[in-house]
């Protein structure tokens, strides 16, 4: 053990030495673990954090966007709230809308967004037959430059009648899997 210095200016100069020290150390304890529980906020939660009074009113509109990540469209709704959501706050509005991101909260306007991973409706509920890079392929959607490849088959368009090419041009819908596997079967014995 270290010996207790008898010198009163001592015991000063070593007491003054352990409180800095444990000044130094709280201080830097203390900014670490604000840079730990607190990330930087985003401008939305800032202001929101100025006023949590912000609520939602009958006259506010509600414009949700619903992102297919499978297809990159977006649905988008406006609407005014349910008696159930008038006069909450952010915070409650999270709790309802739980996976959503709300993108803007004040009294005229709430912007929310969801990303779903899957296709719209038009892509999901809607196939046609068509051609890439001289095959017959099956598209997702319906035909236009929207269209999504599903599978692009080994049946070669140069074997099927100018007829059943001009078809394939145009885009060939089909209404069930059976009429699609029906269609590409009959294409695969010409």
């Amino acid at each position: 053990m270290l010996p207790f210095p008898k010198n009163a200016k001592q015991r000063i100069i070593l007491a003054s030495s352990v409180l800095a020290a444990i000044f130094v150390l709280a201080y830097y304890l203390g900014a670490f673990s604000l840079f730990r529980d607190n990330p930087q906020k985003s401008q939305l939660e800032t202001e929101v954090a100025r006023d949590s009074r912000i609520k939602i009113t009958a006259t506010t509109d509600l414009v949700q966007k619903i992102i297919y990540l499978r297809c990159n469209d977006e649905d988008v709704f406006r609407t005014k709230p349910a008696e159930n959501l008038i006069g909450l706050n952010i915070y409650q509005v999270q709790k309802v809308y739980t996976g959503w991101t709300i993108d803007k909260f004040d009294t005229q306007l709430v912007e929310m967004s969801l990303k779903v991973d899957s296709y719209c409706r038009e892509h999901a509920n809607n196939m046609f037959v068509g051609m890439k890079d001289g095959f017959v392929a099956v598209y997702y959607g319906k035909p236009g430059p929207k269209a999504i490849v599903k599978e692009v088959t080994s049946i070669p368009v140069s074997r099927l009648s100018g007829e059943d090419e001009a078809e394939l041009r145009r885009g060939l819908i089909v209404q069930s899997r059976e009429d699609l596997l029906r269609t590409l079967e009959g294409m695969q014995s010409r």
